[in-house]
């Protein structure tokens, strides 16, 4: 699994959300893209509100997205309904 993360530097949310991924990779087998808002062509859709979590499944299609802060369960969550 996949999650593209879309965050900004001058984004609080997008620093503290950073923690979270990191004990989600320690705990799960999961890739995680980054795209920073100001300065990559990011190829999704993202609106306003960050950061913006999008999981994509074994294919590479959006399954789900998370928008603003996140807890760690909320990802998880997302995690496991995938299956992975």
């Amino acid at each position: 699994m996949t999650i593209v993360k879309v965050s900004s530097i001058a984004c609080a949310s997008c620093i503290i959300i950073n923690n979270t991924l990191e004990r989600i990779l320690e705990n799960y087998k999961v890739h995680i893209k980054e795209y920073d808002y100001d300065f990559d062509d990011v190829p999704y859709e993202v609106g306003t509100v960050l950061p913006v979590l999008i999981f994509l499944d074994k294919d590479e299609k959006e399954y789900a997205r998370l928008i603003g802060e996140v807890s760690y369960e909320q990802i998880e969550e997302k995690i496991k309904e995938l299956g992975e």
